[in-house]
C-alpha cells in the first residue's frame, strides 16, 4: 500500500518557525512502523522547498498515487492548514483515506471534527497508525482500532484509549532517508547540518502551560544507553538536536551514554533541554558533555520572579537559573535562555527582565508571549479570559488575553526585548569560528547568515507585529477595548 505523510507549511511570517526548521520527526517515527509492515512510505516537508507548495504536493500525489494520506499537526497555528490541504487532497485530489496525527491534534482533536478527515490518531502513533492502515485494507471496522477518533456523519467516535509503549526500545529507528532530500534545509538557528535525536519521551514535571505531561500522561521512559548510541552511529550529520524536554531527568543514563560515546570515539556538537535545578545539582554532566561536544543548552528561564514560576507550576527558582547559566559559562557553552512574557506585564516588568539578561550576557535569549495552548492545564484555568481565538495568533508572539498595557506599547516593549538583547550580540569565539568553518566548508551559506539577521531585525521592530494584524484580530481588540 502506498502512504504519503507530509509535513504542512506554515504561512505565518513571526514566529520561532522562521529561526529554525528541524526534521518532522512525527513522521519519521510513523513512517518507521509502517515500513515494517512492508507500505510504501513516502514523506513530504512542505515547510522545506522554495515552490508552491500546493503544486508540489499535487505533483507528489500524480506521481506516488497513494492510497492513503496522513498529515501532521503538532502546533496550534499549523490547524488551519492542516485543515485546508486535507479538505483539498479529499474534495479536490480524490484521496480515499486521509488522517491526522500530532501534538495538537492528540490533546484537542474537536478542531479536526471534519467529513475530509477520516481518524485522528492521539497520542503515541507509531502502532496505532499500523493498525489503523491495516484495519482499512481489510475493511475492519475502525472501533477496532485503539487510540483513535474516527469521524462518523459529523460525529466524533472516540475508541478505547491506547496505553503508553512500555518498552521505547523496541521502536524501529526514524525513518531519516524518506527526508533525504530536504535535509540539507533544517537548521537550528546558526547550527546547519543538524539531525534530531530522541532518547526518552515524557516529563515528570507538570508546568501549566506545557501540553507535554499531558500528551505523553503524566509518564517518563526512556531508551537504553546502548539504543542511543546506536542511532547515533547512524545520523551523519555533525549537529544533533537532543529533543528530549529534559536530556537530565536520568542523571545516571545520561552519565553512561556519555561513557560509551567516549569509548566509541563519536563526537558531534550537541544542543540539549535540561532544568537548571539538574545542572546545579549534578555540574559533572555539563563537564562530561563539554568533552562530548556539547555546544549549546535550552533552558527555560520562563521568568525573574519566583513567585510568578510558582504561579506556572514550575518548581524552580530564578537563583537556580543564574547559577545553571553561570556553570554552562564556565565550561564556554552557550546556553538558549526562554523567558515567557506575560500579557499584564507592566513597563517596569519588561525593564526587570532586559536588566537580568542584559547583566548575565546571555548571548541567545527568547522571549514569548504566555498562550494558554489547547491541552495545557492554563489553557483550561484561562479561556474564558481569551480575547482572540482565531489560532493563527498562537504562535508565542502575539497576547491572545487582555494586555495591561495598550497594544502598540506592549509590541513596543516586546519587540525593544529582542533589539536590545541582541544589539550587542554576545557571541562567542566558537561560535564566529563555527559559521567561518560551515560556510567555507559549504555546509552552511551566506544566504542562511544573511536570513537569519533579517528575522532578528522583523522580530525587533514593533511595526511588524502591528502589520500582521488582521482585521479579525483588530475587531477583537477594538472589542477587547469596550469591555
Amino acid at each position: 500500500m502506498n502512504i504519503l505523510l507530509v509535513q504542512p507549511n506554515n504561512k505565518s511570517t513571526i514566529g520561532l518557525s522562521n529561526v529554525s526548521l528541524i526534521e518532522p520527526t512525527g513522521l519519521e517515527a510513523i513512517a518507521g512502523g509502517l515500513l515494517m509492515d512492508e507500505h510504501r512510505v513516502h514523506i513530504i516537508d512542505l515547510r522545506a522547498i522554495n515552490c508552491d507548495p500546493d503544486k508540489y504536493l499535487y505533483d507528489a500525489i500524480e506521481e506516488f498515487k497513494p492510497d492513503a494520506i496522513g498529515f501532521s499537526c503538532s502546533f496550534t497555528p499549523d490547524v488551519y492548514r492542516t485543515i485546508e490541504l486535507a479538505k483539498r487532497v479529499k474534495n479536490e485530489y480524490g484521496l480515499r483515506y486521509v488522517f491526522v496525527g500530532g501534538h495538537h491534534v492528540s490533546v484537542y482533536p474537536v478542531d479536526f471534527n471534519i467529513k475530509e478527515i477520516d481518524a485522528v490518531i492521539v497520542g503515541e502513533g507509531e502502532n496505532t497508525a499500523r493498525e489503523l492502515i491495516s484495519a482499512f485494507l481489510s475493511g475492519t471496522s475502525l472501533s477496532k482500532v485503539n487510540g483513535i477518533i474516527y469521524n462518523e456523519n459529523g460525529h466524533q467516535i472516540r475508541t478505547p484509549a491506547r496505553g503508553m509503549l512500555k518498552n521505547i526500545n523496541d521502536l524501529p529507528f526514524f525513518a531519516r532517508h524518506l527526508t533525504k532530500e530536504y535535509r540539507k534545509k533544517y537548521f537550528l538557528g546558526i547550527r546547519t547540518s543538524i539531525a534530531c535525536l530522541e532518547t526518552a519521551r515524557g516529563c515528570p514535571f507538570k508546568c501549566s502551560f506545557c501540553s507535554v505531561w499531558n500528551f505523553y500522561g503524566g509518564s517518563y521512559r526512556s531508551k537504553s544507553p546502548e539504543r542511543v548510541v546506536a542511532e547515533l552511529k547512524e545520523i551523519k550529520e555533525d549537529y544533533v538536536f537532543v529533543v528530549d524536554d529534559n536530556f537530565f531527568s536520568d542523571v545516571r543514563r545520561v552519565k553512561r551514554i556519555g561513557e560509551l560515546l567516549k569509548k566509541e570515539r563519536i563526537h558531534k556538537l550537541y544542543t540539549i533541554q535540561a532544568r537548571s535545578d539538574t545542572i546545579v545539582k549534578h555540574p559533572e554532566l555539563i563537564s562530561q558533555w563539554k568533552e562530548l561536544g556539547l555546544s549549546n543548552i535550552f533552558i527555560g528561564f520562563e521568568s525573574v520572579d519566583d513567585s510568578k514560576l510558582s504561579s506556572i507550576n514550575k518548581n524552580n527558582s530564578s537563583s537556580n537559573n543564574e547559577k545553571a547559566y553561570y556553570i554552562a559559562k564556565k565550561y564556554n557553552i552557550a546556553v538558549t535562555a526562554s523567558f515567557i512574557v506575560s500579557p499584564d506585564f507592566t513597563k517596569l516588568d519588561f525593564k526587570k527582565l532586559i536588566d537580568f539578561v542584559t547583566r548575565l550576557k546571555i548571548s541567545v535569549p527568547a522571549f514569548s508571549v504566555l498562550t494558554p495552548l489547547p491541552g495545557t492545564k492554563l489553557y483550561e484555568e484561562l479561556k474564558e479570559k481569551l480575547t482572540i481565538k482565531n489560532y493563527t495568533y498562537y504562535d508565542l508572539f502575539h497576547p491572545v488575553m487582555k494586555t495591561f498595557l495598550p497594544k502598540n506599547d506592549f509590541f513596543k516593549e516586546f519587540s525593544n526585548l529582542y533589539k536590545i538583547s541582541y544589539k550587542s550580540l554576545n557571541l562567542r569565539t566558537s561560535d564566529i569560528l563555527f559559521v567561518i568553518k560551515y560556510i567555507l566548508s559549504g555546509k552552511m551559506s551566506l544566504n542562511h547568515m544573511f536570513k537569519l539577521k533579517k528575522v532578528m531585525k522583523c522580530i525587533s521592530t514593533p511595526k511588524t507585529y502591528i502589520d500582521s494584524l488582521s482585521e479579525t484580530y483588530v475587531n477583537s481588540l477594538i472589542l477587547e477595548s469596550k469591555t
